[in-house]
């Protein structure tokens, strides 16, 4: 297949482990897409990209993840399943099969024994998180990007095969949605350049803006009413947070990953730059954080071995409701008392 033409410094010159991936992927019948556990944009819009790219090139194709596929991204799918996978389908795999996991840092956010297959099989790991563990053959690791959707466009870009119209609509989804639709300060020119460059593959970005602002479920707007009406302010009032238990799920009947972008709101507040969400799972209690500078959301989820941007970070606490918010409230007004710079 033909690739599109680009002037010679659109991405410049390409990173030694994207030749390396495309020189794998062009020789493996087989491709297994990995999205990362509990899935957002990023790791949704990449895998689609990847795996529609893979049918393209004649590949036989498994997309999946250790989590349900969340509602809010259903458009993407026309025409591509999505597993739900406990465990590693070796068999599929077979001799000379590939298995590509994107957004995922570390291989515990992925499908159970991942992190055993490098002796076997090629395994490819594409992620923008500064604390990857690079548990794969290739580890292409670039926390300048905004977005792991911005790395996947270059790699398809700079491979023979191009980027179609169905990628390009996913990756920039991906990109979008990872980078606060471009709002972030991990935005960058590159972040421009590749939303333009998949403009250029068909992606038209009002129609994508207006399916993803017009398809929340009367159940996500119920949970998201509960959650607003719980905002408090603290440290100062430059953080805010708030919780939701398990049984605002179960009763307003809305999927975990219905709050995918509801921390980000909290950031609206005048003179908020840390944000917190609390929602409590099975035994546990996750927690998101966002930030906008000088404030970073990185510190904090690593207090309590957490990890992810300076901007968007996340952490689990196997604590009670109450225990878990005390113990992060308190660790954010001791950070936010000294005004501490972002390390």
């Amino acid at each position: 297949m033909r690739k599109t033409e680009m002037p010679e410094d659109y991405f410049g010159p390409p990173a030694p482990e994207i030749l390396d991936i495309i020189s794998v992927l062009e020789k493996a019948g087989k491709w297994l897409v990995l999205a990362h556990e509990k899935p957002d944009g990023d790791t949704i819009g990449c895998s689609f990209a990847m795996a529609h790219a893979g049918a393209r090139l004649s590949k036989e194709v498994m997309l999946g993840g250790p989590d349900i596929y969340p509602g809010r991204y259903e458009f993407l799918a026309a025409g591509i399943n999505f597993n739900v996978l406990n465990e590693i389908p070796c068999d599929f795999i077979g001799t000379g099969g590939a298995v590509i996991c994107l957004d995922t840092s570390t291989a515990g956010r992925s499908v159970q024994g991942v992190e055993d297959l490098q002796e076997r099989f090629h395994t490819i790991n594409i992620d923008h998180h500064s604390d990857n563990e690079r548990f794969c053959a290739i580890n292409w690791v670039d926390p300048t990007s905004s977005a792991t959707g911005e790395m996947v466009t270059e790699l398809l870009s700079v491979s023979p095969w191009g980027i179609d119209r169905r990628e390009a609509e996913a990756l920039y989804v991906a990109i979008v949605t990872d980078n606060g639709y471009f709002k972030f300060s991990s935005t960058t020119k590159r972040s421009y350049k590749c939303a333009i460059r998949l403009m250029e593959a068909g992606a038209v970005p009002g129609d994508l803006m207006a399916v993803l602002d017009s398809n929340m479920s009367a159940e996500i707007l119920s949970l998201w009413g509960r959650a607003f009406s719980r905002t408090e302010l603290f440290a100062g009032g430059r953080s805010a947070f708030f919780w939701l238990s398990k049984d605002d799920f179960e009763q307003t009947g809305a999927s975990r990953s219905g709050t995918e972008g509801l921390v980000n709101f909290l950031l609206k507040i005048k003179g908020v730059g840390l944000a917190v969400l609390f929602s409590e799972a099975d035994g546990e209690i996750r927690v998101n954080l966002r930030a906008r500078a000088p404030f970073s959301a990185h510190r904090i989820a690593l207090a309590f071995g957490g990890g992810g941007h300076e901007v968007a970070s996340g952490c689990v606490i196997r604590a009670s409701l109450a225990e878990a918010v005390s113990a992060v409230i308190t660790e954010i007004e001791k950070y936010a008392a000294g005004y501490i710079a972002p390390r």
